[in-house]
């Protein structure tokens, strides 16, 4: 914004001001994304705004160091749609809910099926040993409980393939397991 100078009179600079004002103005209205996210932001709680704001602009600055060094890394982003910038909070005071909240039965279902969409690339060449290595690191750094959960988690899944009808499935190694 320019002052009134010696040589710019008060209306000059006023009219600049509303110059500079009317750019800005058009620049906003020409992304329709730009009034909902301004409609969305006043929706919220205003002690909530500087936090959110700050998770937008940290985002906002990642997207641009992501893109700007892909081809070096590989690494891109994309935007998560079942992403929340909230955390649930249940007091201590009132009984949880009794069921899962649809939204975290979704999103277990959603990394579920990912991990599942993964189960051939461990078994390819190459990839079999760098997994297998990996697994075994992860879990020599696991403590008793996690490493007690892992091998539940595995005799569940044995027995979900049962209750399928799947025929018997193979035992770690490759050997079939005895009925």
């Amino acid at each position: 914004m320019s002052v009134a100078t010696d040589r710019e009179t008060p209306l000059e600079a006023l009219l600049a001001l509303l110059a500079k004002a009317r750019e800005f103005a058009v620049a906003l209205a020409g992304d329709p994304l730009d009034e909902r996210i301004l409609a969305a932001f006043a929706r919220l709680p205003a002690p909530d705004r500087e936090a959110v704001l700050e998770v937008i602009e940290r985002d906002a600055t990642w997207c641009r160091i992501a893109e700007q060094t892909a081809d070096t890394t590989g690494i891109t982003v994309r935007p998560n749609p079942q992403a929340s910038l909230y955390v649930h909070v249940v007091a201590p005071a009132t009984e949880p809910p009794s069921e899962p909240l649809r939204r975290d039965v979704d999103v277990i279902g959603f990394g579920m099926a990912q991990f599942v969409a993964m189960l051939p690339l461990f078994f390819q060449k190459g990839v079999h040993a760098q997994w297998t290595a990996a697994a075994r690191a992860l879990v020599a750094r696991s403590d008793a409980k996690t490493r007690e959960y892992a091998a539940r988690l595995c005799r569940e899944i044995l027995a979900l393939l049962q209750e399928t009808g799947s025929r018997q499935p193979r035992a770690l190694g490759g050997r079939r397991r005895r009925a």
